[in-house]
């Protein structure tokens, strides 16, 4: 068979990942590399909709019967994430973490609240300020959920040898600061070119 027959074979999946091989090698990666990269993405592609589908959350409460709505368990995840720090739940920390309008905020607080999970309280530090706490219903469901977490965690990365998944967090950790590297390379190198003009 020709290489003009295998080509025009091939795949819409396959011609789009020889594309994206091309791109990356035109920017300097070997071939190897490029497909590496590739790889990374395909896998980043299936977390993201994973998380947007909230299948760890959606699968706790199932297993758990918690019957919440995902707004209310977003709103008590925030509360418990930051129990036990200096920093005071607001509204707008909500808002913040959920990338939410403080408006949006107030409603899903409000549902948490009537859920039970939450409850309004005055700020230590301003009496004026109306701060978010757990109550015992939702202590005991963030700790429920919490556990469920880590287990699904041991179940999932139990086997793997202590090296290679200390070594995986090293290189997810260097790996989550790629999008501010790239762009700070990006900006250097503008401003680089700027400079000679």
């Amino acid at each position: 068979m020709s290489k003009d027959n295998t080509a025009r074979e091939k795949k819409p999946d396959d011609r789009l990942r020889d594309h994206h091989l091309l791109q990356l090698t035109d920017h300097g990666m070997s071939r190897r590399a490029a497909e590496a990269v590739v790889t990374i993405d395909t896998i980043m592609g299936n977390i993201r909709r994973s998380m947007a589908r909230r299948e760890l959350m959606r699968m706790a409460m199932r297993d758990l019967e918690l019957d919440l709505d995902p707004g209310v368990f977003d709103v008590m995840s925030i509360v418990e994430s930051c129990s036990g720090s200096e920093h005071e739940v607001t509204v707008g920390t909500v808002a913040e973490r959920l990338n939410v309008d403080p408006s949006r905020a107030s409603r899903i607080v409000a549902d948490a609240v009537e859920a039970g999970v939450v409850r309004r309280v005055a700020s230590q530090a301003d009496a004026r300020r109306i701060c978010l706490e757990l109550t015992d219903v939702g202590r005991r469901h963030a700790l429920a959920v919490r556990k469920y977490k880590w287990r699904r965690f041991a179940d999932a990365l139990g086997d793997w040898p202590e090296d290679e998944l200390v070594e995986f967090a090293r290189l997810f950790a260097k790996f989550s600061s790629w999008v501010a590297d790239a762009d700070a390379k990006h900006t250097k190198a503008v401003e680089a070119e700027r400079d000679k003009d």
